[in-house]
């Protein structure tokens, strides 16, 4: 673990913490929001919840021992993410958009600990009871936006294997949308028939027309998935086929895009939280609607967000 840095006579404040399904990421935050240390580890919820002789608390010490001082007192630990599922650490209740980021904060949950040096607060996530939705941690994220983006009104993209769409306005998170693009893609392409296809091969051209005919013909999308095999069966000439990946790519995305355009109001905006490659893709799909979004790096959207939650569980002003 790394030395905290302590520059300028900043000290630990808070410590804050985003517990995924696979692994966690935290950091030691000062009263100001710089980052005096930070690290991470593949226990995510998961691991813990498969392992009798792990515990979420063991696990954190563990991470943030050398962090704490002997003498330290219920120094805030802010946790965003599955350590407040059912099978978490302790469940945080979801909370029913409309939501406002101040709704979240109130809404954490305190389990009991047996290091005194420590107070910890887990975050809800948040559910849609019409159309029904559920998601856990990108709140936080969406929370971080909203802070940084306190004019936006539109609609936010979290991609993922499960991508998460949330309608932003007036200081809320109003309704949201989930789609299973990356899982839908990573069955196709490795489970089924168009594993044949799909190969290393890419092409930014052939991405872009599947994207733009999954608006045009949305009613095709199962038809325009068997196209992705059959067109190299039945090509007298290979190097004319357009490589199966971009192809089934921009068909799914495309899909998800052309769902997303068609609840976007006049006037509104779409903005992109994310970085790598499926940053870019949807960037990219994003841009053959016409619709600029530059990715925002997650990390720093979700320290904005939990140091948002840091500043009403502890009644700090910020």
């Amino acid at each position: 673990m790394a030395a905290l840095n302590q520059e300028h006579g900043t000290s630990l404040s808070w410590v804050a913490v985003d517990w995924g399904t696979s692994n966690l990421r935290v950091w030691a935050m000062d009263d100001t929001a710089n980052i005096l240390g930070s690290t991470e580890s593949p226990l995510g919820m998961n691991a813990i919840a498969g392992d009798p002789k792990l515990s979420f608390e063991a696990v954190l010490i563990d991470l943030i021992d050398g962090w704490l001082s002997p003498d330290q007192r219920g120094l805030p630990v802010v946790i965003c993410g599955m350590a407040g599922a059912k099978q978490g650490w302790l469940e945080a209740p979801y909370c029913d958009v409309p939501a406002r980021p101040a709704d979240l904060a109130k809404g954490a949950v305190t389990p009991n600990v047996s290091d005194p040096r420590i107070s910890v607060f887990i975050l809800p996530g948040l559910c849609q009871r019409g159309d029904s939705d559920v998601m856990r941690g990108e709140e936080t994220q969406l929370v971080g936006f909203m802070a940084e983006n306190p004019d936006f009104s539109g609609w936010v993209c979290l991609p993922g294997t499960h991508s998460k769409w949330a309608h932003v306005g007036d200081g809320m998170i109003r309704a949201f949308r989930t789609y299973m693009s990356g899982e839908v893609f990573a069955l196709l392409s490795q489970q089924s028939i168009l594993r044949h296809s799909v190969d290393d091969r890419w092409d930014d051209g052939a991405f872009a027309d599947a994207v733009r005919a999954a608006k045009l013909q949305p009613t095709a999308f199962l038809h325009t998935l068997f196209t992705v095999r059959a067109g190299a069966l039945v090509a007298k000439d290979a190097a004319s086929v357009a490589p199966g990946a971009a192809v089934l790519s921009g068909t799914v995305i495309g899909a998800e895009i052309a769902d997303v355009l068609s609840h976007l109001a006049p006037g509104e905006d779409i903005a992109l939280i994310g970085a790598g490659e499926l940053a870019s893709l949807y960037q990219a799909a994003l841009a053959v609607h016409n619709h600029k979004a530059t990715p925002k790096d997650g990390a720093a959207i979700t320290l904005a967000g939990l140091g948002r939650a840091y500043g009403v569980v502890s009644g700090a002003t910020r």
